[in-house]
């Protein structure tokens, strides 16, 4: 009788230890976000806001789009959000949808990476 108990009472420690399992994942859902760019330039803009965006922690994936002036940014919702991607580009000196670029940033930048005066 002992041992039945003691079968029994294994296999609940054993089935309620998997099905607390089912809800701990090591993988994060990724999320895809476009962010307009409208006031990169050039192939020096394209690098700087890849480089920047990739060292926000979260994201997995970074293209940059000169021709429409977008980045389509893939990245963990549970490590990253658009606003931090989008201060992410405007702290490199990018204007990012409706945000407007770091001034100290945007000084720095090469002549080829600023916007022109019309």
């Amino acid at each position: 009788m002992k041992s039945r108990i003691m079968m029994f009472a294994s296999a609940v420690v054993v089935a309620v230890g998997l099905a607390g399992m089912g809800g701990c994942s090591s993988e994060t859902e990724a999320t895809n976000t476009v962010v307009k760019l409208p006031t990169i330039q050039c192939g020096s803009c394209e690098q700087a806001v890849s480089t920047a965006l990739k060292a926000v922690e979260g994201v997995k994936d970074v293209t940059v789009d000169l021709k429409t002036k977008t980045v389509q940014v893939t990245f963990a919702a549970n490590q990253a959000t658009v606003a931090k991607i989008e201060d992410a580009v405007v702290k490199a000196g990018y204007a990012a949808n409706d945000k407007k670029a770091d001034a100290q940033a945007y000084e720095k930048l090469p002549g080829c990476c600023k916007v022109q005066e019309q």
